[in-house]
């Protein structure tokens, strides 16, 4: 989104020292407390999900595990949601596409709610200083559920309703928070960007964009949006097809998400991809079966699987 020169000054862990907003706050296992955003200078080290997960016992990372899980489970306590479907990552390299199953780990765990702990308490801090910022809602599902099996994750994502970006704080309904706001990203994500901008004009004595002029900017972006998370769907599709493509012998497990009349779903946890193929009586939700490719066809986005002979 931004210029690579800017990325690379403002880029965590990119500099030997980084311009930041910092937030801190203090959670009491109910509520977040003693909220501050400053403007700092951070030195960051950069490390790996893996590493950390072989660390979490040393003091540094045992403190900010006990404190994200306790603030985790009193997000499910407000009936948050979790949905743990397959992810990955997708990397080319010397023209070769390598994806890498993304695994849900206590190590991600910790950041993610890190993450979402940071976006509550901006919310908190902006509507305590009457400061006009973008906020994220999501209405409620007409069911509440938390599923377990990957039937039930995959059906349930398909009934959530889609969260919304709105200029007064809402209750987030997966997250279980009654305010929240994205900021983690203002890299990578606009309305993250436009939080950033109205704390820094704030903190520095600044007049921060009153409400009707941020109106203006997100609706300027508002359709950019919907084609780029199309654009980055699209591409994430296309580069798994490539990879497709060059491993013509390719086999792996599907899980069966769901059953109608003639087609069974199935979702493949190692491309993060689904499929349709041809119902048999003996399928059962959320059993395993082996596929294998059969064709790719890129220009139109598509892949054809079908059940590896046994």
């Amino acid at each position: 989104m931004l210029p690579q020169a800017v990325v690379e000054k403002l880029g965590m862990g990119l500099a030997e020292q980084t311009p930041a907003l910092s937030i801190g706050c203090r959670f009491d296992g109910t509520q977040l407390h003693d909220i501050q955003v400053v403007l700092s200078q951070v030195r960051v080290q950069r490390t790996t999900y893996d590493q950390v997960n072989t660390q979490l016992d040393q003091p540094e990372f045992a403190a900010l595990a006990a404190l994200t899980s306790a603030y985790r489970q009193r997000r499910f306590a407000q009936q948050a949601t979790s949905l743990n479907l397959p992810g990955v990552s997708i990397q080319v390299l010397d023209d070769q596409v390598h994806i890498t199953p993304l695994p849900q780990t206590p190590s991600r765990d910790l950041v993610a709610d890190a993450m979402i702990m940071a976006g509550e308490a901006v919310a908190q801090y902006a509507q305590t200083q009457a400061l006009p910022i973008p906020y994220a809602m999501q209405p409620a599902p007409d069911t509440y559920q938390q599923p377990t099996l990957l039937s039930e994750m995959y059906a349930y994502r398909r009934a959530f309703k889609p969260s919304r970006i709105v200029l007064a704080p809402e209750p987030h309904a997966g997250l279980g928070l009654t305010s929240y706001t994205r900021c983690t990203s203002p890299l990578r994500r606009y309305a993250d960007l436009i939080v950033h901008q109205q704390l820094r004009a704030h903190l520095q004595g600044h007049t921060p964009h009153d409400t009707e002029a941020i109106n203006t900017a997100l609706l300027t972006v508002e359709s950019t949006l919907a084609v780029n998370r199309r654009t980055e769907r699209q591409s994430n599709q296309h580069w798994k097809l490539v990879y497709l493509q060059q491993q013509p012998h390719w086999q792996g497990e599907g899980i069966i998400v769901a059953l109608d009349e003639r087609k069974a779903t199935v979702l493949i946890p190692s491309l993060a991809m689904e499929t349709k193929i041809r119902r048999r009586a003996e399928y059962v939700l959320d059993t395993a079966i082996t596929l294998q490719i059969q064709s790719v066809d890129i220009a139109h986005q598509e892949a054809t699987f079908g059940v590896a002979s046994r």
